[in-house]
């Protein structure tokens, strides 16, 4: 029986991992093997395949590489080429007696050593292998991997190509016909057109494109800067900084990760459990980490290792549901809470100051909540019918405790993010006593994080997504632009029939707008889609009296939902993070994804009642 407490103590004990985050340690864990050999036995031969590492525990090796290269080795690492990008072993290390080491598979190190010191000590210590190295690094320059250049691709072609005639076209035709109401709207249409090529196209990251929308509307006059750059001093703004820099302090001291393995802890051992600890975690998570892909990126390591644990009959069939659990938990309830998603402070920041006003956090949450209730009672249902299965499914609560022993008692960090959370969340409960706005609250508790350093200013540069921040402050200069340059009151003029529809048949409106998401859907990716249709909705809700924050919402909600994996970024991202275990493209996950658009239109046509209550509808 593999004795986990004294690889947990050897693992602590190893200067090599002294600076390794406990929760990156503790994930580890469950991936080591011990292992013994006998006098004379080979570990590593010459040009076999690298694909572990191992530290010596006790005994010593003979190290033969080419030529007279050879050296005797009873400390540190052997098999160090997993981390230097080898494809071989560049030499063979034979047991000299009787040996003790622990086995570390590549892929599990490599994750490891994405922390500088991990990586600069196996490569001194492969280095330092051999008196002379000159051999090796002649060897070693013939195993590195070529990387062969990709084809360009016709759709960046055809995009750019796009990206110059329809602009043009656009102007002139505009310029003839003046239909829009000044020159300023012209321009600024013609702008919008560019940026929503590049976007649909791909031909940039997201937040270019409206960089360059907000440098147009500034250098050719079409809006004054303090209109133009009025998004870097939104609430929105200030809202989506904070809780970025709130869920990196959550993400790394290693708390939600201590809340898994709690939850297993205390959880009796079966299929049932671990399910529902994925799920709740990623429930848990989604208020609190602003970003899909943040969530499952902690959760897809876990699951990992759970699989592993499983034993690989049992994973392979329970596989697709942990995977279900993991999509439901990490993104099916993005829309019912403010903070789940980046782009929702972008809807946020469309909606009039008023409005803005009366849905914060909890007010948000309040008005969202049935909605998000009915979709999680059938995305449950539909997950259990489709994911029967016989496995019995049981993991070691040796490993659990040990990873748990491995994260130690909670750290300042810990406790200052947990601290941070519920001065967040009272100031959600007692706005209508405090009369703060909300953003500058969580604006605060940024502040307090970084004076105190439980988030690093290393972190807070390279953490926290500025990219998406730039894009969010730019899309709402460029709404407050189409405002003052009167488009959106023109747009809003001549789309009259679709406000008779908003306001005298809402759940007509609803039908129309969910099959047009759903057909965009199949060509855009999630921000872009919302981005399009709020921009032009809510305006228009605004102006036809129903309200803004409702269409926003259906918006956002319905975005939210995919079919084929390149509709997702983070479910590709969960593919290419799962082991093959987890099933990631079985057909009945296909046929889940599916489902999950009826359903949210099940869950948006029950909630109807409950919003003429509140006065919404």
């Amino acid at each position: 029986m593999t004795d986990w407490t004294s690889i947990t103590q050897i693992l602590m004990a190893e200067p090599t991992f002294r600076d390794v985050p406990r929760s990156d340690l503790a994930r580890f864990l469950s991936h080591v093997e011990e292992i013994e050999l006998n006098d004379g036995e080979v570990l590593l031969k010459q040009d076999a395949d690298a694909n572990h590492s191992y530290l010596i525990v006790s005994g010593q090796f003979t190290v033969a590489g080419s030529g007279n290269n050879q050296a005797q080795k009873a400390t540190g690492f052997l098999g160090e080429e997993t981390v230097l990008g080898l494809k071989t072993y560049l030499a063979t290390a034979t047991a000299i007696g009787e040996t003790q080491l622990l086995k570390f598979p590549k892929e599990a190190l490599l994750e490891l050593a994405k922390h500088g010191p991990i990586k600069e000590q196996l490569v001194d210590s492969y280095g330092n292998r051999f008196r002379d190295p000159a051999t090796d690094n002649q060897n070693t320059s013939k195993r590195f991997v070529a990387r062969v250049p990709e084809p360009y691709p016709l759709r960046i072609t055809i995009g750019w190509a796009l990206a110059v005639l329809v602009p043009a076209g656009l102007l002139w035709w505009l310029g003839t016909n003046e239909i829009l109401p000044n020159q300023h709207a012209m321009h600024l249409t013609v702008v919008i057109s560019i940026a929503v090529i590049m976007w649909v196209f791909r031909l940039m990251p997201d937040f270019i494109p409206a960089l360059f929308t907000l440098f147009c509307i500034i250098v050719l006059g079409i809006a004054p800067p303090s209109v133009a750059l009025g998004g870097f001093a939104s609430n929105a703004f200030c809202m989506a900084l904070s809780i970025f820099g709130l869920s990196i302090v959550i993400s790394v001291s290693g708390l939600s990760y201590r809340l898994l393995l709690w939850l297993l802890r205390v959880g009796p051992p079966g299929k049932v459990w671990y399910n529902f600890c994925l799920f709740i975690t990623g429930l848990a998570l989604t208020p609190v980490v602003p970003t899909t892909n943040g969530r499952v990126a902690i959760l897809a390591p876990f699951t990992n290792d759970m699989l592993e644990a499983m034993g690989r009959t049992a994973a392979a069939k329970e596989g697709p549901r942990l995977t279900a659990s993991v999509m439901g938990g990490a993104s099916l309830l993005s829309a019912i809470f403010l903070s789940s998603k980046s782009i929702n402070f972008l809807v946020f920041g469309l909606l009039p100051v008023q409005e803005q006003a009366r849905y914060h956090w909890l007010h948000w949450l309040h008005a969202a909540v049935l909605c998000g209730l009915v979709l999680l009672s059938l995305y449950l249902l539909a997950t259990w019918l489709l994911f029967r299965n016989d496995s019995k499914p049981a993991i070691s609560k040796a490993i659990v405790t040990n990873q748990s022993k491995l994260l130690g008692p909670m750290r300042p960090a810990e406790w200052a993010a947990v601290f941070g959370l519920v001065i967040l969340l009272m100031s959600f409960f007692t706005a209508e006593i405090h009369h703060i706005d909300i953003p500058w609250v969580a604006l605060a508790i940024l502040f307090a994080m970084l004076m105190f350093q439980f988030l690093s200013a290393k972190d807070f540069q390279s953490r926290i997504d500025w990219a998406f921040l730039i894009y969010l402050a730019c899309l709402i200069g460029l709404g407050t632009a189409m405002t003052y340059t009167g488009l959106n009151a023109w747009l809003a003029q001549n789309l009259s029939w679709l406000q008779l529809l908003m306001r005298d048949d809402f759940p007509q409106f609803v039908a129309m707008l969910a099959a047009a998401i759903f057909a965009v859907r199949l060509a855009l990716p999630i921000n872009a889609t919302v981005v399009i249709f709020a921009t032009l909705l809510i305006p228009t809700a605004v102006v036809s009296g129903a309200n803004p924050w409702l269409v926003g919402f259906i918006i956002l909600l319905l975005s939210e939902s995919f079919i084929w994996p390149y509709q997702a970024s983070y479910y590709a991202q969960f593919r290419s993070m799962a082991l093959p275990e987890a099933g990631v493209d079985d057909p009945k996950l296909v046929i889940l994804h599916f489902l999950e658009f009826p359903m949210k239109l099940i869950a948006i046509y029950a909630s109807f009642p409950y919003w003429h209550s509140l006065g919404i509808i």
